[in-house]
């Protein structure tokens, strides 16, 4: 069957006029045409809409059955063309997921690109742990993220760069003297350690596995900044990536890179595999990388 909205909707304006000439000018188009439309759609149907006499005109009982659809067909077809005709009208938006350390050292710089390009758009920022970051690009909510490679083929994995692990200490610490540092060297000192459930963590749990180092910590804490807080007061030592250190203040600390082993956190770009990306969050993810260029593999101050 091939009725088009354009015949529902010279039937629903007929139906409510019940005149054709009225119906035609309503519509601005000539009444043969508007009568030639009725034909086809009453053939295609197989059966008659409106009874016709020199008098009047009326709706037959499957026009009055056929009236109520035909003009729930056009109001929602107008109403989703109105939509789509204003959503191109409306400021970009794009929502980003990314670890809290990358939102402080790399995004304020990604954000110009997009700012370039789309000068009105809106920018909603989710500053959450790798396992939420990645829910959030799965789920829809997210249009990308940038984190860890995601476990699973169910998402797309850019490679942008990687931060290598630092020993972070008061500037009056007894291994504050040193230069870079191996793992085994934090043992005997009181360690701040982030939450099990942190991708922090895990990787500095296999730093100290590969040197095999025993490491018991003193403090174990959820967010960055409280374990920076525990280190400023003198209170212990930490590890972590070097881009975390744009989270904090670094006035009296100092920072030594870790070495035997060298401990990386790989970083990349996370996009659905199956939606295309906006043009807005294509610029982001295009700043993104040039960011993570100028960024990473610059070793931190102190």
């Amino acid at each position: 069957m091939n009725i088009t909205v354009r015949q529902l909707e010279v039937f629903a304006c007929a139906a409510r006029a019940l005149s054709f000439t009225e119906a035609a000018q309503a519509l601005g188009i000539s009444q043969p045409a508007l009568s030639e439309s009725i034909r086809r759609m009453e053939a295609e149907l197989g059966l008659r809409l409106f009874d016709r006499t020199t008098r009047r005109l009326s709706l037959t009982k499957d026009g009055e059955a056929l009236v109520g659809l035909a003009e729930e067909v056009v109001r929602d077809v107008r109403a989703g063309l109105q939509d789509i005709a204003e959503r191109g009208q409306r400021r970009p938006r794009v929502c980003i997921a990314l670890l809290p350390s990358i939102a402080a050292a790399i995004l304020p710089a990604a954000t110009e690109a997009l700012r370039r390009a789309f000068p009105e758009a809106e920018l909603a920022v989710c500053d959450v742990l790798h396992e939420r970051a990645v829910a959030l690009v799965e789920d829809g909510v997210a249009d990308l993220a940038v984190t860890m490679r995601p476990a699973g083929d169910f998402l797309a994995y850019e490679p942008l760069g990687a931060d290598d692990v630092y020993a972070l200490m008061r500037r009056d610490h007894p291994l504050a003297g040193r230069g870079a540092l191996a793992w085994g060297a934090l043992a005997g000192h009181p360690f701040v350690a982030l939450a099990r459930s942190t991708s922090v963590r895990r990787l500095v749990d296999g730093g100290l596995a590969a040197a095999d180092v025993a490491l018991a910590p003193r403090f174990e804490v959820e967010q960055i900044p409280s374990a920076v807080a525990l280190v400023a007061a003198g209170l212990g030592v930490t590890a972590l990536p070097a881009l975390t250190f744009a989270m904090f203040p670094r006035q009296g600390l100092v920072m030594r890179r870790l070495e035997k082993p060298v401990v990386r956190r790989s970083l990349g770009l996370i996009t659905p595999t199956r939606r295309t990306l906006s043009p807005a969050a294509a610029a982001l993810a295009e700043g993104l990388r040039g960011a993570f260029q100028a960024k990473v593999g610059v070793a931190p101050e102190g």
